[in-house]
């Protein structure tokens, strides 16, 4: 699965899919799985991580790599237990909406 963004979108990408996983890779562009229009972030990584590390490591440009590694590794050590727990109650929610309503268009996500 891959979410369509430009790198991911590009022709040697798609080629090398289509090579490697025939017929069995969802993203736009696929020829078999396209990926559907307003589809929701279903893996904790969209719906929560991401939001949440990324204001931490980028509050100010990083001055160099070191700085950058450690700011990610600063803000991964703030994601506790409980928000662990939380995000995954929340992931097996989103998947029983999709279930639920077979695939389709789901309009929002009050989490």
């Amino acid at each position: 699965m891959q979410d369509g963004a430009l790198p991911h979108f590009a022709k040697d990408v798609r080629d090398w899919l289509n090579e490697h996983f025939v017929g069995r890779w969802m993203g736009r562009g696929s020829p078999t799985m396209p990926w559907p229009s307003h589809s929701p972030d279903l893996t904790p990584c969209d719906f929560f991580l991401w939001g949440f590390i990324k204001p931490k490591v980028y509050t100010t440009k990083p001055r160099a790599v070191s700085e950058l590694k450690d700011r990610i590794r600063n803000a991964f050590g703030q994601v506790t237990d409980k928000m662990q727990q939380k995000t995954l109650l929340e992931y097996r929610d989103r998947l029983e909406r999709v279930q639920k309503n077979e695939g389709g268009h789901i309009k929002q996500y009050n989490s």
